[in-house]
């Protein structure tokens, strides 16, 4: 186990990094927003939830490149990586007509779903712009993978900090500006507010795809991988890449647009409830992020050692991710139990109206919800990843799927009666409401926890394979 613990580490901690990495410029970005204008960052919560409703499908085809690889290396394959990418490549370029247009809709889409009316020009104006990244976003996803299925996280791990540092930097010229505020407008020069940080995020999603595609062209990597010898498109392998990748991007979308419903449904409470969602949803983000790259770590550990040593070392490798994961959560927990004021005064360090500080107070009991589910959020990703290495990325789609379709319908049929946070005598209609999403939320990932858990037990997944 030890020997397993320390494979784990070796192939998680950069890919944690390059996640947390994410999770720290997507709390920063949403801060920094909420200090701009706090109704901003409430609209960037909603608009993103949305962009990657959008893009999630896509990107989860392109995120089985990495598992799809780490099989090739196991079966000492390496010339079939290079063709592998590129039909990744071809795939990810081929999304970017469809995500503009997609785009240009994002003003009809929020008024459909009945979002304050002072909102939507301000969520239109995001979503359109991070639809410009989408591609980029896929891009990336796809020749990461490269790297994560021959256990070269470190390379992943370095270019997400220099992202993250170029996105952090322009988040502050693009969301404030420079200078000092024009007489007329009581603007500064280059101060985009809720615009600009969409800017900073699309142009952040592109620096890296460059980034790994210029790596690639090293002359090691052309010649091992067959780099380009792999450039034309390839049906066959593309079809094997759709198969296994299109279960994974439902999923994301299945979960995703469930998530993004309850958060709607949470933004036609009000500004206020809104407003404290996004704050504890931050800080959940910050733990559980980076806990994707510890299911990315399981997903292409058990792909290679199923082909390469079979199942019991794989069992091992995701059994010691379970540990690493649930030690790393319970961390977590402990700070939303007992230091939630501490976390949410982090929001404060800017003046604020009267209104995002009740928004303050209700975040800190939802951080008491967070606590509740982090490990077992945990357990479903890390599981999750380990049965969409093996292959088994249909059962995880069609569990997903329930489990979605099940909490929002739930949430819906038993919402209690809600009325807007601001109208008079309408808190505590609106509290209730808020409080009873928040459960729906917390059962839906304790039950995706138990379903991922029993099918692991279950072992179909160890007779799998994806080449």
């Amino acid at each position: 186990m030890i020997s397993a613990l320390k494979e784990v580490l070796r192939v998680a901690v950069p890919l944690m990094v390059s996640t947390g990495m994410f999770s720290l410029v997507l709390f920063v970005d949403r801060t920094l927003l909420l200090w701009h204008e706090p109704s901003q960052m409430g609209a960037a919560m909603a608009a993103g939830n949305l962009f990657w409703v959008s893009v999630c499908v896509f990107v989860g085809i392109a995120s089985m490149t990495s598992a799809i690889i780490s099989q090739y290396i196991g079966a000492d394959q390496p010339k079939r990586v290079g063709q592998l990418l590129w039909q990744s490549t071809w795939f990810a370029l081929a999304t970017l007509p469809f995500f503009i247009l997609v785009g240009s809709f994002g003003e009809s889409l929020f008024q459909f779903t009945d979002q304050p009316e002072h909102l939507i020009p301000m969520q239109a104006a995001y979503f359109r712009i991070l639809m410009w990244g989408g591609a980029g976003e896929v891009l990336q996803t796809a020749l990461s993978g490269f790297y994560s299925g021959t256990h070269r996280t470190r390379t992943i791990m370095l270019v997400s900090l220099a992202s993250g540092v170029l996105n952090l930097l322009l988040d502050v010229l693009l969301i404030f500006g420079v200078g000092s505020p024009d007489p007329e407008t009581g603007l500064r020069f280059m101060e985009l507010g809720i615009a600009g940080a969409a800017i900073a995020s699309t142009l952040s999603f592109w620096f890296k795809a460059v980034c790994y595609a210029v790596l690639l062209m090293k002359p090691v990597e052309r010649e091992r991988y067959g780099i380009l010898r792999g450039i034309r498109i390839n049906r066959r392998m593309m079809k094997r890449l759709i198969y296994f990748g299109l279960p994974a991007g439902l999923m994301y979308v299945t979960e995703a647009g469930g998530f993004t419903v309850i958060v709607l449904q949470i933004g036609r409470l009000g500004d206020v409830p809104l407003q404290a969602t996004t704050m504890a949803i931050n800080f959940n983000m910050i733990a559980f992020i980076p806990l994707v790259g510890m299911s990315i770590a399981a997903s292409v550990l058990v792909g290679q050692h199923l082909i390469r040593t079979g199942p019991g070392p794989a069992i091992r490798c995701v059994i010691a991710a379970l540990i690493v994961g649930w030690a790393y959560s319970l961390a977590w927990a402990v700070a939303y139990v007992f230091t939630p004021g501490g976390l949410i005064a982090l929001y404060s360090l800017s003046p604020t109206g009267v209104d995002s500080e009740v928004a303050f107070e209700i975040a800190e009991k939802l951080l008491g919800f967070v606590a509740i589910y982090v490990i077992l959020d945990a357990t479903q990703l890390i599981l999750a990843g380990a049965l969409r290495g093996a292959g088994d990325t249909w059962f995880v789609l069609l569990a997903g799927l329930a489990v979605s379709f099940g909490a929002v319908i739930v949430g819906a049929v038993w919402q209690p009666v809600a009325a807007r946070f601001q109208d008079p005598d309408g808190q505590a209609a609106a509290l209730a409401a808020l409080d009873w999403w928040w459960w729906v939320i917390t059962g839906w990932v304790c039950t995706l926890a138990i379903v991922m858990a029993g099918r692991f037990l279950q072992g179909r997944w160890q007779r799998m394979r994806m080449v």
